[in-house]
């Protein structure tokens, strides 16, 4: 069950998504303690469910993990998912996110008559 949630989560970009994102600098430390917390949870003796319960056990787990996952995907910064998705700039001084292409510059009028 477990290395299916993988699986989908590769298959779909989320776990490089959300690799891009803890590797940046811009995002909170508070933010990116959302997976030591929920690690040290799935790893803790101490669960809501026991482990004992054949399915239950492992249900809660997964929930953590997921719930840590939508949390640390939701609070980040909107932009910063943008730009690791590739849907924005990197920066602002490279032109509009909608794709449309900027020319800026200045002109001036020859005469050729003199």
């Amino acid at each position: 069950m477990l290395r299916g949630l993988l699986l989908l989560m590769n298959y779909t970009g989320v776990l490089k998504l959300v690799t891009r994102l803890l590797l940046d600098r811009r995002v909170p430390v508070r933010l990116k303690m959302l997976f030591p917390i929920a690690v040290a949870y799935v790893l803790s003796p101490v669960d809501f469910v026991h482990d004992f319960i054949p399915w239950l056990g492992r249900i809660d787990d997964l929930l953590a993990m997921l719930l840590a996952l939508v949390l640390f995907l939701g609070l980040a910064p909107k932009d910063l998912v943008m730009e690791h998705l590739g849907k924005g700039p990197a920066d602002p001084s490279r032109g509009p996110a909608d794709g449309t292409n900027v020319i800026e510059g200045e002109y001036r009028i020859l005469d050729d008559e003199k």
